[in-house]
């Protein structure tokens, strides 16, 4: 695993892998939107985050009570519950952000939407979109550059697992939301109007 992720590191190799990861995800989603119908897709996708996104509030939920109790009521606790609930907190940001940019509701200062026509304002959010997608990308790159550092020390977190296993969320979340960016820059016109006034980023 080390020897992967440093060969994957300089940007000669990163980025080239990296187009190639968004160009199958891109291709996988176009085929299962085929197969199952646009509506579908996005219907199963969104549940899927949605449970995932569940799962983990209800582990950090579940966790945080079992270990107050245990202290309130039994003067214990479980020793590794404290920094599963750090990395669990990483998780959920992360999965979060992804699932807003792939809804187009994440935070934006939209000053020169608001005052453009359609026509330019779908061209000046595509240009911003593909910029969001390169700044995610170089993130994805020093997110990788870190896991294949914290992989070399060897550092654990808790029962055995390797940190590096645990912050693989980083960048997973900056690959993922570069691919989602890249995805609404080159949708096709009604497809990236229809999702920008869902998400509320069309200046309305």
């Amino acid at each position: 695993m080390s020897a992967l992720l440093a060969a994957l590191a300089p940007a000669g190799v990163f980025y080239p892998a990296f187009l190639g990861f968004v160009a199958i995800w891109l291709g996988a989603g176009a085929l299962g939107r085929r197969h199952a119908g646009e509506q579908a897709w996005i219907a199963g996708t969104r549940a899927f985050e949605s449970g995932v996104l569940a799962f983990l509030i209800f582990t950090i939920v579940g966790f945080s009570m079992a270990q107050v109790v245990l202290r309130s009521v039994f003067h214990t606790g479980i020793v590794w519950v404290e920094p599963l609930l750090r990395y669990a907190v990483l998780w959920i940001a992360f999965v979060a952000a992804v699932v807003v940019t792939g809804r187009l509701r994440h935070i934006n200062i939209n000053v020169i939407g608001r005052l453009l026509p359609p026509r330019p304002r779908l061209a000046v959010a595509r240009l911003t979109l593909a910029v969001a997608a390169a700044v995610c990308a170089a993130l994805a790159r020093g997110a990788w550059i870190y896991l294949a550092e914290e992989q070399s020390f060897g550092s654990v977190a808790f029962l055995g697992i390797p940190v590096w296993a645990l912050t693989t969320i980083i960048f997973i979340g900056f690959a993922l939301m570069a691919a989602r960016f890249a995805a609404h820059a080159i949708a096709p016109r009604s497809a990236l109007t229809a999702q920008m006034s869902e998400g509320g980023a069309d200046g309305s």
